[in-house]
């Protein structure tokens, strides 16, 4: 053996330089959100993450905590215990304006009625401009108007949308209106509580993929809120399953929806009407998982 080989053959293999876990751009931390001095508990214990990028579905049926998770998450409730950290950083919602203003930036929740959630007196144009000047100091006239034509660009709509009032805009019309303001303040987080629950099957098939399509070429992290299933399964990868407030399944939206272990979740999804669904048997079973509890 040459000294050469001699000396390869006696070096060790250098062990490879771990890579760090990624942040994950929202971490919900054992929340607890109670009303009513307490009496009343909305949400207990939720704790979930949600990578960069990521896209996750909140469900369950009325009462199950999911819009007051949510609610939570945008700063819009202060919960009782537990903390929501954004990039690994904790944003609360008091403070200065400045702190106020970063967590909006972070952050944008859309509603389920954006007729209520738009100003009746401000035309489309106005209400994107109002969050660029709010949150995009370094805009100048010139330049908010070029950032106003891109974001109606990006949900479909045009010049003729932003002369308009919203009354004067369909509903599927108004919501994209209501996804370009929220995306108007460039957050890392976009919230949608039932934001295509009002809007017939098309337009939200239409709503649907527009927010896939952002979510591809912003980078924005989806938070999808919803009683319904299907439109889970179609927007989100990663999936929780409420039920009283608390998480009583998680995980991947194909395996929880495909294979579910709870029967909170199989009784969920045998709610969804079909072929041979039987209303009659769906509310024994109900009946019978909650005489359980």
């Amino acid at each position: 053996m040459t000294d050469a080989a001699a000396r390869s053959s006696s070096t060790p293999t250098p062990t490879p330089t771990p890579t760090p876990p990624t942040t994950p751009v929202v971490r919900v931390e054992s929340l607890r959100k109670t009303y009513d001095r307490g009496r009343v508990v909305a949400v207990d214990g939720v704790s979930f993450e949600v990578p960069a990028g990521g896209s996750l579905g909140i469900v369950g049926e009325s009462g199950s905590g999911k819009t007051t998770t949510a609610r939570l998450i945008v700063g819009l409730e202060e919960p009782d215990a537990g903390r929501v950290l954004f990039d690994g950083a904790e944003t609360g919602t008091g403070g200065s304006r400045a702190a106020r203003r970063h967590r909006a930036r972070t952050v944008q929740l859309v509603f389920q009625d954006p007729y209520q959630s738009l100003d009746p007196r401000q035309t489309v144009g106005d209400a994107l401009d109002e969050v660029l000047r709010l949150h995009r100091g370094d805009l100048d006239g010139g330049g908010r108007a070029a950032r106003r034509a891109e974001l109606l660009g990006q949900v479909g709509l045009g010049t003729r949308e932003a002369a308009a009032l919203p009354r004067e805009l369909s509903g599927g019309q108004r919501q994209r209106v209501a996804i370009a303001r929220a995306l108007a303040a460039d957050p890392r987080v976009l919230v949608l509580d039932e934001a295509v629950a009002a809007l017939d099957v098309s337009i939200q098939a239409q709503i649907l993929n527009l927010l896939s399509e952002i979510r591809r070429d912003t980078g924005v992290a989806l938070i999808f809120v919803s009683h319904d299933l299907e439109v889970v399964r179609w927007v989100a990868e990663d999936v929780v399953v409420m039920f009283r407030g608390a998480v009583i399944e998680s995980g991947s939206t194909a395996e929880v929806l495909d294979h579910p272990e709870h029967p909170y979740t199989r009784l969920l999804l045998s709610s969804v009407p079909r072929l041979g669904w039987d209303p009659a048997e769906v509310s024994r079973a109900r009946r019978d998982f909650l005489a359980a509890r």
